[in-house]
């Protein structure tokens, strides 16, 4: 039985007064700068197990349950203002009693189970309390759309994909590239699926869910970045109408000489097994995979409860947005090389225009959608506002990279120029995946010929 619990108490703190209550010393002190205070009173439960290692007898066994309402801001009696922002609480159990009394030796052993729940009202009017924070009401909705739209996208392509096999048409790795970007956001939208039913149950989730959901975001993020950046540089073009400009010993045109085609060095590379292809090139993609990922994994370390890779509340996503206007500008200085080089026909112009307008929107799309909702709507709507964003833009690549490579020769200039789904008869060496090439960079697969030019 516990000594004296007449000062025995359960304690709320909020985040604002946290580092002050850290630095006192004394419980005396401490208790003044907390939100609640809540008596505990501990009733006889009988003699049960003990299950303290080593313990093999029974002992009397003396608990509570205390309910307690909890509202954020913490002031009752004001409805959230815009300036009102997500708070952590802090709770502690404490008996000050015991500064005083030195009875430290006569405090049983003592276990708590602390679960935080969120209130929703119901259709009768009642709260239903779930561990769902009320934040993340609607994403539900969300991520569903997002993993039907990305798999919708995917089977799209797939079913180019076979088509071109089945008819022995030459296939670009292009268009794999843009499969594996769709099926990585719908795995990312899934496993966040999986984290938030887990997290309902437990109130704590799946980290394993939740960070792999981060990781195949980023990974999407990354992927569409280097298919942009590297059309925008004329990959999948022919080489007469890119050459021209990026032959130019401007200090710019030598500078995107290394960079103008990322997606393609990197798999020219792995094809040739580093023996070939464009190093400098390669290096720059698998940079650009690799910031993605850690970055990622820099924002677990701020929230690991829900995904939050775009949020410009913590350094990793003020450092995302900034590293994706440094690759908008890359791209739009690709493009236009490309347009003032070579001999591009003005039709293809036309349309380098658009696509860079288009290329040049995804990447300073984000940073406005974030900059957005972080100045404009209040907190408790940003994290909601910031994912549809996310999704918008992403979903909007991701079309607009379908379109390019399921489309017919009738669809743009760009489809009667470039090389996806070329028919043209194949000349060069052809090679498996992994073997050195002499001519044009290519693998094959059975009758399957993957070109990576």
């Amino acid at each position: 039985m516990y000594y004296n619990e007449k000062e025995l108490r359960l304690r709320i703190y909020v985040d604002d007064e946290w580092p002050r209550v850290k630095r006192m010393q004394l419980c005396s002190e401490k208790v003044t700068l907390s939100q609640r205070s809540v008596p505990i009173t501990l009733e006889h439960k009988g003699w049960q197990p003990d299950d303290r290692k080593g313990k093999k007898s029974k002992v009397q066994m003396y608990g509570t349950n205390i309910q307690h309402e909890l509202m954020n801001p913490p002031n009752l009696h004001r409805s959230p203002k815009k300036k009102d922002r997500s708070r952590y609480f802090y709770f502690t159990i404490d008996d000050c009693n015991l500064e005083r009394a030195f009875h430290d030796n006569e405090v049983p052993d003592m276990l708590y189970t602390i679960s935080v729940q969120n209130g929703r009202p119901s259709k009768s009017g009642e709260l239903v309390y779930g561990h769902l924070p009320a934040d993340e009401d609607g994403m539900g909705f969300l991520l569903v759309l997002n993993l039907f739209f990305s798999g919708a996208l995917a089977a799209l392509l797939v079913y180019k994909l076979a088509r071109s096999i089945r008819g022995e048409h030459e296939v670009h790795v292009a268009i794999i590239v843009v499969i594996a970007a769709c099926l990585t956001n719908g795995l990312s939208a899934l496993c966040e699926l999986l984290h938030r039913s887990v997290f309902s149950y437990n109130g704590y989730g799946n980290y394993s869910l939740d960070a792999l959901s981060s990781h195949f975001e980023a990974l999407s993020d990354s992927m569409v970045s280097l298919i942009l950046l590297s059309i925008g540089g004329g990959w999948t073009l022919p080489s007469d109408v890119v050459g021209g400009g990026l032959a130019k010993e401007a200090p710019v045109n030598k500078l995107m000489k290394g960079v103008r085609n990322p997606a393609g060095s990197l798999l020219d590379l792995i094809s040739s097994g580093g023996g070939s292809g464009d190093k400098k090139g390669g290096i720059v993609a698998l940079t650009i995979i690799l910031v993605h990922a850690g970055l990622a994994q820099w924002g677990r370390t701020f929230d690991d409860d829900f995904d939050t890779y775009h949020a410009l509340e913590h350094p990793p996503g003020r450092a995302l947005m900034l590293l994706r206007f440094i690759l908008g500008l890359v791209f739009i200085t690709g493009v236009g090389m490309v347009r003032s080089g070579g001999r591009c026909p003005p039709s293809l112009m036309s349309f380098l225009t658009r696509f860079g307008l288009v290329g040049l929107s995804y990447f300073a799309s984000l940073p406005g959608v974030s900059m957005f909702v972080g100045t404009v709507l209040p907190y408790y709507q940003r994290h909601q506002a910031l994912h549809w964003g996310a999704w918008m833009v992403q979903a909007c690549s991701l079309a607009s990279l379908t379109w390019l490579f399921v489309g017919g020769a009738d669809a743009s200039a760009y489809h009667r120029l470039s090389r996806v789904g070329a028919k043209e008869g194949i000349t060069e060496n052809i090679a498996p995946l992994g073997t050195r090439e002499t001519g044009r960079p290519m693998w094959r697969f059975g009758k399957t010929k993957i070109r990576l030019d």
